[in-house]
């Protein structure tokens, strides 16, 4: 048994602040067991940097909605945006074995006092049977997916179970009983978070300078 778990947020290319968030966290493979909510790629500065070191030290990862668009883009070419081109093309020798690991991501990590997943649960479906692509980009749910206005999912969410959940930069850090928003918008110039387990210590890194325009 690991002595801390570490879950987080969305990195987006952001290399040099997560390794200084680890640090600043005392992180230990040895001792502390360390979970990413998805979204490694895509926006920063080094998104094949960030995925090669979470890929080549075994750490946990789900599927962000990045990592699943990244994907789709490889059957569409309607979802080919200039940021998805860009990872594709600096991957270069290693594309396979990435995309192959990326296709193997979980849509969730869920344990005895904890879940892990990238945008959140749409209501009245169980964990289990959850749609891709409604929980990696989850945030609002109304009559439609998203719809602006709408009631936040988690609202809908009534369990104890700690959720952990990322995506939603816009609404930043978000610590309620049940659920924990770790995105706080490092691409944009906010800040990389993490959640340390079972004290629910929250860290954070402020990013060194604004990749991307929200």
């Amino acid at each position: 048994m690991k002595e801390r778990t570490i879950i987080v947020g969305d990195v987006h290319g952001c290399l040099d602040e997560l390794k200084t968030l680890l640090k600043n966290a005392q992180f230990d493979p040895t001792k502390d067991r360390l979970i990413f909510l998805g979204d490694l790629i895509n926006k920063g500065p080094n998104s094949v940097g960030v995925v090669t070191f979470v890929k080549d030290n075994a750490f946990e990862c789900i599927m962000g909605n990045h990592e699943l668009g990244f994907l789709k883009s490889l059957e569409d070419p309607a979802y080919f945006n200039k940021g998805f081109k860009k990872f594709y093309e600096d991957l270069g020798d290693q594309r396979e074995e990435v995309i192959l690991w990326l296709k193997k991501l979980p849509l969730f990590i869920e344990e005895k006092d904890f879940i892990c997943i990238h945008g959140g649960l749409e209501p009245n479906v169980t964990l289990k049977n959850q749609k891709k692509e409604v929980a990696t980009r989850i945030r609002t749910w109304g009559q439609k997916l998203n719809e602006e206005g709408a009631t936040p999912w988690y609202e809908f969410y009534k369990e104890e179970k700690l959720i952990v959940y990322g995506h939603w930069a816009a609404q930043g850090l978000l610590v309620r009983d049940n659920t924990i928003g770790l995105d706080s918008g490092c691409v944009w110039g906010g800040a990389l978070s993490a959640l340390i387990l079972p004290q629910r210590e929250i860290i954070q890194i402020k990013a060194l300078e604004q990749y991307s325009i929200p």
